[in-house]
């Protein structure tokens, strides 16, 4: 059946004309007349672009349809203007039909009245304009969001409840070195370490209402490379767009540099204190150590003046020598002093030179022995492995042997030996002087190589604290080091190890 045949038959919104070939009305349907510009127009033998000017310019159009070489022709949404001021919209569709009475062709025209469609279409597009409106407002309102999250200079993590990370800012990418596309949908406990247990007060989050979990919760974090970084965290609990369903906030403020600073103001604080007690010590020291050859060198000198012209000449040279040893021991003590504050400063050299270790440890030996007295004790020195000729700096390294061995002596029984041995190795030298006195007490172990520390058991044997600490920067300057053993009661060991170079 011929579709326009069916839209005759189809609902009265369908409404016709037929027409000739010099498009002069032929038949109407009954109501066409209210769907034309000019209804007065519209009757039998009436020019149709009278009635419907949108056929005007159509004519060859119509024509080829009605002469069978174009199938038909159609004009959609022609809007009308009616008495009411109500919409009215039709579509036109045209179709060449042979009248079976004539067998003479005709143009059939029909017209749809597609106000309802057109209403419903033009609302539907308003509604989805509003809706574009909307989404666009929106977009525009998230990337303004997305901007400012973005520029916040403190990281910002959005979990899901079990942890999930959903959301980061451009903060939290650099500080913890991973990429967006690294941290999303991966567990928090990847840049925060067991982050439940020390950021809830609640073993069950999801009890939680929304608002403030925590605040400035300081964690150590790790970033991709491995580095400790501390954050300062503060939390939220807020609520997703599914009912029931929460996610955390998470903002991280980067405290490492402010917790560097405040370690160094511990340490400098600290070290204060250390230099307030050094200074006490030294203070101490230097009065109890001066004070001794400084009476010593007084009580000689008066009785010098008014009794050396009945005195022998030999209880002059012993009272002079007496004076000769004082004076000996502050100068060794103020050269300590400054050898210390040398060494402190970092302005102690290190010079070394072609030495002749063995030769130099045996005039060592020799020298200490004889600058002791008769009953004192006995320096037993042996060589390990070949003697060879070293590069070392024979002042530091003499600075190293004289306290170490000076104090074996000291400290030792009358009548003991003092064991010193040099052993050569492939790649260092070393140095060991052991004894069988005192011994030092483990609590003293831990400061024995700091200025004007001595150990708690020396009771009265003399002592500035100062050749250990001496000792330990002179190997240091040698890049070697130094180590104790030590029993209380039974004697104690040094060794000190120097590389080859």
């Amino acid at each position: 059946m011929n579709p326009f045949l069916k839209k005759i038959l189809a609902p009265c919104r369908m409404e016709y004309v037929a027409l000739d070939s010099d498009l002069r009305i032929l038949e109407t349907s009954l109501n066409v007349a209210r769907l034309a510009d000019c209804p007065q127009e519209v009757k039998p033998g009436k020019d149709v672009r009278l009635a419907f000017p949108e056929l005007v310019g159509c004519e060859e159009i119509l024509l080829a349809v009605l002469q069978k070489q174009q199938a038909s022709f159609d004009i959609k949404g022609i809007a009308r203007s009616t008495d009411n001021n109500s919409p009215l919209y039709i579509d036109l569709y045209v179709s060449e039909y042979q009248d079976e009475t004539t067998l003479n062709n005709q143009l059939i025209i029909l017209f749809e009245d597609v106000t309802e469609k057109m209403v419903l279409q033009q609302s539907l597009i308003q509604r989805a304009n509003e809706a574009n409106l909307l989404l666009s407002a929106l977009a525009t309102a998230k990337d303004y969001i997305d901007k400012i999250i973005h520029a916040m200079a403190d990281a910002l993590l959005v979990t899901t409840i079990s942890g999930q990370i959903k959301t980061v800012n451009r903060a939290t990418q650099e500080l913890f070195g991973y990429s967006e596309l690294e941290l999303i949908n991966q567990p928090l406990s990847m840049i925060i370490p067991n982050p439940t247990s020390c950021m809830y007060a609640t073993s069950d989050p999801s009890t939680l209402g929304g608002g403030e979990l925590f605040r400035d919760v300081e964690m150590v974090c790790r970033t991709k490379t491995g580095e400790e970084v501390c954050v300062a965290f503060s939390g939220a609990v807020v609520q997703t767009e599914v009912e029931g369903l929460q996610d955390f906030v998470y903002i991280g403020r980067d405290i490492t540099k402010r917790k560097q600073a405040e370690a160094e103001i511990h340490k400098a604080l600290a070290k204060e204190k250390e230099l307030h007690e050094l200074k006490s010590r030294f203070v101490s020291m230097t009065s109890h150590e001066f004070r001794t050859p400084l009476s010593t060198i007084l009580s000689s000198s008066e009785l010098l003046e008014h009794y050396s012209e009945s005195w022998s000449s030999e209880k002059k040279v012993r009272h002079l020598r007496r004076i000769q040893s004082s004076v000996h021991n502050m100068t060794q003590l103020l050269n300590d002093v400054l050898i210390i504050g040398k060494a402190e400063a970092g302005k102690l050299t290190f010079h070394p030179e072609p030495l002749d270790l063995c030769q130099f440890c045996w005039d060592l030996t020799e020298e200490l022995s004889l600058n002791k007295s008769s009953e004192l004790k006995k320096i037993n020195f042996v060589v390990s492995g070949v003697c060879k000729t070293t590069n070392v700096d024979e002042k530091l390294l003499r600075h190293i042997l004289t306290n170490l061995l000076s104090n074996a002596i000291k400290y030792s029984p009358p009548g003991s030996t003092v064991n010193f041995e040099l052993v050569y190795q492939d790649n260092e030298i070393s140095f060991q002087i052991q004894d069988i006195g005192i011994g030092i007490p483990t609590a003293d172990l831990a400061h024995l190589f700091e200025s004007f520390h001595r150990a708690s058991n020396v009771g009265n044997i003399s002592g500035t604290g100062l050749g250990l600490a001496i000792a330990k920067k002179c190997v240091e300057l040698h890049g070697g080091a130094i180590a104790v053993k030590s029993e209380v009661g039974v004697g104690t060991t040094f060794e000190v190890r120097i590389p080859l170079k």
